[in-house]
C-alpha cells in the first residue's frame, strides 16, 4: 500500500487494521478519517467509528494517553458541518479545497481556551467549548 496513492477504502482498512504508517497519520488523516466515517455512517454510527478507530489505532502504535476526547468531537463536529454544506463534493481533496479550515491546525482555539483543550478533564471526556459555540453535532 502506496500512503500517496491510497483509495479511501484502501485508507480506511489499513488505518483500521493499524497497518497505516504512523507517521503519516497526521491532521489531515484524522480529517479524512471523520469525513469517511461521517459520510458513510451519518453523525452518531460515523462518530464512534471514528473514535474507536483513532483510539485503537493510537494504542497500536503504543500512543494510547494521545487520544482526546473533546478535541476528536470538536473536530468531527466541523467536518460533519462541511459535509453538510457540500455533501456532494467528493474525492477527499475536492472537499478540502472546498473547505481549506479544515485544515487549520488553529481552528479550534475559535472554540476554546488552550488551557481547557489541555486538560487533563478535555483529554478524557467531552468537554464543552468555552469561547464560542461549535457547529452543531449530534
Amino acid at each position: 500500500m502506496n500512503p500517496e496513492t491510497a483509495g479511501d477504502d484502501e485508507f480506511l482498512a489499513a488505518v483500521e487494521a493499524a497497518t497505516w504508517p504512523g507517521e503519516r497519520f497526521g491532521h489531515r488523516e484524522h480529517v479524512r478519517l471523520g469525513w469517511l466515517y461521517l459520510r458513510r455512517h451519518g453523525p452518531e454510527a460515523g462518530y464512534a467509528r471514528i473514535q474507536g478507530t483513532i483510539q485503537r489505532y493510537a494504542t497500536s502504535l503504543g500512543a494510547a494517553g494521545k487520544y482526546h476526547e473533546t478535541v476528536t468531537r470538536a473536530w468531527s463536529a466541523h467536518v460533519y458541518r462541511a459535509l453538510r454544506e457540500t455533501p456532494e463534493v467528493e474525492p477527499f481533496d475536492s472537499f478540502l479545497k472546498a473547505h481549506p479550515e479544515l485544515l487549520e491546525g488553529g481552528l479550534l482555539t475559535r472554540h476554546y481556551r488552550k488551557e481547557t483543550l489541555d486538560s487533563e478533564a478535555a483529554r478524557r471526556e467531552w468537554v464543552a467549548p468555552d469561547v464560542s459555540p461549535l457547529p452543531a453535532f449530534p
